[in-house]
């Protein structure tokens, strides 16, 4: 008896705590908060609402198109088009906790669970397991406490998360592939889009091992996708000296390089959900990317340095695609102005640009065109990022989660401190023009947390040490990869 308790002290986790949930791209602060809105009928979050409610993604007559194979340039489209309706759905129904909304959801899921077996077509196949699979993962999550889902369909969702889409996102991001030789063959977004993807997979199926491989993969990876590769270099902006990141596809086109700093959005988001604050790391890189990005896309001049990585080679910033518009500013302006304090004036002024393009609020999928790009993300930032003064002050009173949470990485606190510049911070809504920047609006996030299932996934190689502080997972217990 002496020998098994020394056993299980010794080699079990000796401790757990969970991932919290809802704890992706949307928070239960942030449905709490969408609800106030609501029901004092505030805007931005009344009209996006409206918009949401309105399409055919976000009916429960829309009906699921699961097939058992998906090639993305022949049949893309119906995993793309399912993964928005699916989250659509979901997110309805945590707003509005009518069941009809949830249940829509489910059988989507569920039908592509009982179906999906493959994604092919050659190396794309590993944009759809990046793209759809924080998509779906992200549905997923909003229907954690769906108990009918959580009954009868979950654990058919979670196999094919298991079994279909994290190998293909393990696999990239080991550079498995034979045209992965040199490991920065792929642009950025190939590799952001499967570190969403594993993020996303990690806290739905509540898998340590995966969640620390990502984190430490964008951190530290090798690929175009780490942080430290998608923004290439660090150059000075023309007149103030101010320290601007430039990325690694500025050279080839501006829709593309937007595209990063959409899929850095849920990359980021997803981990401070979690207590992990990737917003600020490397003196907040993503930032830098992002006021370098918004510039040159209002019209200005930016400086570029030479890129080659051996696959390609660029001497000029692209103007391909020039003034880009994807609905991802409402989050960085939110979390970079608002939540940290922090000046971002290109940022702000590109979010502007973007509010007055789409008519006052940011869409989402299913609502703004049709085609692959208008599917890359899921959108809705105006209903789940938008801060008002209320939320400020709000949030100026209250220490922010990532501060306080024993699950946050030893940075965090470091990092996110809440600026004494809250007191002065413009947070009116109304669009502007200029690029002259002035802000304007967004969100926060306070997470709860839920009891969870253990997984059986497949194995990442990267990992070094735990990432979320407070599990304490013995080293030398889990499995070689």
């Amino acid at each position: 008896m002496a020998f098994v308790h020394f056993f299980f002290i010794c080699f079990l986790p000796t401790f757990i705590l969970a991932f919290t949930h809802p704890g992706l791209l949307v928070s239960q602060s942030d449905i709490n908060r969408i609800q106030t809105k609501l029901a004092a009928k505030k805007e931005p979050w009344t009209a996006s609402w409206e918009k949401l409610t309105s399409i055919p993604f976000s009916s429960t007559e829309y009906k699921e198109n699961a097939v058992k194979e998906v090639n993305r340039g022949e049949n893309g489209e119906a995993l793309w088009h399912d993964a928005a309706a699916a989250f659509n759905l979901a997110l309805r129904w945590k707003v509005s906790g009518e069941e009809q909304f949830a249940e829509a959801a489910s059988n989507i899921l569920v039908a592509w669970a009982d179906k999906l077996e493959v994604l092919s077509g050659g190396d794309d196949a590993y944009l759809t397991a990046g793209l759809q699979g924080y998509e779906l993962a992200n549905a997923a999550e909003l229907l954690h406490d769906y108990k009918p889902f959580v009954g009868t369909g979950r654990s058919k969702v979670l196999k094919m998360f298991n079994e279909v889409f994290l190998p293909m996102n393990l696999d990239f991001l080991n550079q498995r592939l034979g045209s992965q030789h040199n490991v920065k063959h792929f642009f950025a977004n190939w590799e952001q889009c499967n570190i969403a993807s594993a993020l996303a997979i990690a806290v739905v199926t509540d898998n340590q091992t995966t969640w620390d491989f990502a984190i430490d993969y964008f951190k530290n990876g090798v690929g175009n996708g780490a942080i430290n590769n998608a923004i290439s270099n660090i150059v000075k902006e023309p007149g103030t000296g101010k320290p601007l990141g430039q990325g690694q596809e500025s050279g080839r086109d501006q829709g593309h390089s937007g595209m990063n700093f959409q899929l850095l959005g849920v990359i980021g988001q997803q981990a401070w959900n979690q207590g992990e604050d990737l917003f600020s790391y490397n003196n907040s890189r993503i930032l830098l990317g992002a006021e370098y990005f918004a510039r040159y896309n209002l019209g200005n001049d930016v400086p570029f340095e030479p890129y080659t990585n051996g696959i390609v080679s660029f001497d000029v910033i692209s103007d391909a695609s020039r003034g880009a518009i994807r609905p991802a500013w409402e989050l960085l302006y939110s979390h970079y102005v608002l939540i940290k304090g922090l000046d971002a004036p290109w940022t702000t002024a590109y979010l502007n640009n973007s509010l007055e393009y789409f008519g006052g609020f940011e869409g989402g999928a299913g609502s703004w065109g049709e085609g692959s790009g208008h599917y890359d993300g899921l959108g809705w930032g105006s209903l789940l990022y938008h801060l008002d003064e209320s939320d400020v002050r709000e949030l100026k009173s209250s220490a922010l989660p990532s501060v306080t949470s024993s699950k946050s990485h030893s940075q965090v606190a470091q990092d996110t401190q809440l600026p004494t510049s809250f007191a002065h911070l413009d947070t009116t809504s109304k669009p502007i023009t200029e690029t002259k920047a002035s802000p304007t609006t967004t969100i926060s996030h306070l997470p709860t947390e839920t009891s969870v299932d253990e997984p059986t996934v497949p194995l990442p190689t990267m990992t070094k040490k735990p990432h979320r502080k407070a599990h304490k997972v013995k080293t030398g217990c889990r499995p070689p990869a």
